[in-house]
């Protein structure tokens, strides 16, 4: 796969003036912010859409899976679209996609259509959101120097993570106010100041280098689809049916073949090959297990507040505030730990110590279904679940050469973003297996389905917890707060 290879400051397209580096760092965090806030306000209004279209839970759950995969098979695609038109160019594309999509999500049409009509408008959402993410970075690392880099991505994620913050707010006012339809055009004025900031920016773009194919993206969409979805089947046809296992093995076997597909490629989609060294393969295993969790609790805790506990939209979304602080808490708080001790094991084992213990607690709360009962858990489980990701983003990008980060980079995001849609399928498939019929058919998951939610989470943060202890190194020889010779704080995850 060809290197996205380290450009100084890009001249403006007539070669007279520099780029307005603030227009840039602002555009690109409006974007990157889009996607963090798609991510909170879509989950507190599931509930009310569900209950408006009359959507089952079956459809209910693949609003935020379909997304998800759709963001996770598009983000390498973005990367080779960059390479071929430019960066500016798949930047447009993506964020024109992305706001027309959550515009469109917003007037789905009552009655049979309404379930595949939002489902298809959120695969478009992913699909912008995944040609997004790759060039974000790259533009700000391009225009940055590298003596003033890091601020710039520190500044970049902290948009992106005032964007998280405010989500559940922002998601329960309008649909408490204005109806859940509101939720989504929010989107459609930041893309456009998104888009007005980069037109402004005066940065210059590069195309031509590489090719874009369409049989990879394909073949590789449709078996991780494939396999995530035939997870989720689980739940619905139960394990003694035939149809199980062979929707399983079909996928699994799809699987096996896009992988081979892309390492005999001259220009492979994702760079597989990285996987090979070792203390990259460990730190994007641990990323692709913290992922899951993460939308797991955001969906399953904001709907049990909802339908288990009957709170409003506006209260809702006010409760889910310690979870969402807490999160971005961990995340800042893992840069001091890893400064601190010069070691990624330190935030990440302790990260998952708390995020296991944390989930244990939410998990045992919820019979009560009291919500000061809840809090402990919820803040413990964001904070944990905040703290590894920074430091495992600074070891892998430690451990592959220069010339491959971009490349590391990429694959990276879209393990991340898999190991969020394996984890939330396999949670939807042991929720539908323990709701109730009924209660499937009106959008609800019932309180007592909603521990086999949590329980998932669970079992992945344990598995993440002891796979760290047994694999990952016991220091980084990195500079303390930083990836090397990258200045990316790692008290932040820019990548997303």
């Amino acid at each position: 796969m060809p290197r996205a290879a380290q450009r100084p400051p890009s001249p403006s397209p007539g070669g007279s003036r520099p780029p307005r580096k603030r227009f840039v760092l602002t555009a690109m965090g409006c974007a990157g912010g889009m996607i963090m806030l798609d991510q909170t306000v879509v989950a507190v209004a599931l509930d009310p859409m569900s209950r408006s279209l009359g959507l089952t839970t079956w459809v209910m759950h693949r609003v935020v899976l379909v997304y998800v995969l759709a963001l996770s098979a598009f983000a390498p695609v973005g990367g080779m679209a960059a390479r071929r038109f430019g960066l500016l160019a798949t930047f447009r594309c993506g964020i024109v996609l992305f706001a027309v999509a959550s515009g469109a999500c917003g007037l789905a049409p009552d009655g049979d259509f309404a379930g595949p009509f939002l489902l298809l408008m959120r695969v478009f959402q992913g699909m912008g959101a995944g040609l997004m993410i790759p060039v974000a970075t790259t533009v700000i690392t391009n225009v940055y120097e590298e003596h003033e880099r890091g601020r710039a991505l520190a500044v970049y994620a902290g948009l992106a993570q005032v964007f998280f913050s405010l989500g559940p707010v922002v998601g329960a006012v309008l649909t408490q106010y204005l109806g859940w339809r509101s939720v989504f055009p929010v989107n459609v004025p930041v893309a456009v100041a998104a888009l007005w900031l980069a037109a402004r920016a005066r940065v210059a773009d590069e195309r031509g280098r590489g090719g874009l194919g369409v049989l990879q993206p394909v073949v590789v969409s449709a078996s991780v689809a494939a396999v995530v979805l035939a997870l989720y089947q689980c739940g619905v046809w139960g394990l003694a049916d035939p149809r199980t296992p062979a929707a399983l093995t079909a996928g699994t076997l799809a699987l096996a073949l896009a992988v081979r597909l892309v390492l005999r490629s001259r220009e492979p989609l994702v760079n597989l090959r990285l996987l090979r060294i070792r203390p990259y393969a460990v730190a994007t295993g641990l990323t692709f297990l913290v992922q899951g969790p993460q939308l797991i609790v955001m969906v399953h805790g904001t709907l049990f507040l909802r339908q288990a506990m009957h709170l409003p939209p506006l209260t809702t979304g006010l409760a889910l505030l310690p979870l969402v602080g807490a999160l971005t808490t961990g995340t800042f708080l893992s840069g001091h730990l890893l400064d601190r001790y010069r070691s990624i094991r330190v935030p990440v084992l302790l990260g998952l110590t708390a995020a296991t213990l944390g989930a244990v607690l939410w998990t045992l709360a919820l019979p009560q279904r009291g919500y000061l009962w809840q809090v402990p858990g919820m803040v413990l489980a964001g904070i944990g679940m905040g703290m590894p990701v920074p430091a495992l983003s600074a070891e892998l990008m430690r451990a592959v050469p220069r010339r491959d980060r971009a490349d590391a980079s990429v694959l990276r995001q879209t393990l991340r973003q898999l190991g969020g849609a394996f984890g939330l399928a396999l949670a939807g498939a042991l929720v539908l297996a323990a709701n109730d019929d009924t209660a499937d058919a009106e959008g609800i998951v019932t309180a007592t389905a909603t521990p086999a939610a949590f329980a998932t989470a669970t079992a992945f943060l344990t598995a993440a917890l002891l796979c760290a202890a047994l694999l990952l190194p016991g220091g980084s020889p990195t500079r303390a707060g930083t990836a090397e010779g990258g200045g990316v704080p790692l008290a932040q995850d820019p990548s997303g």
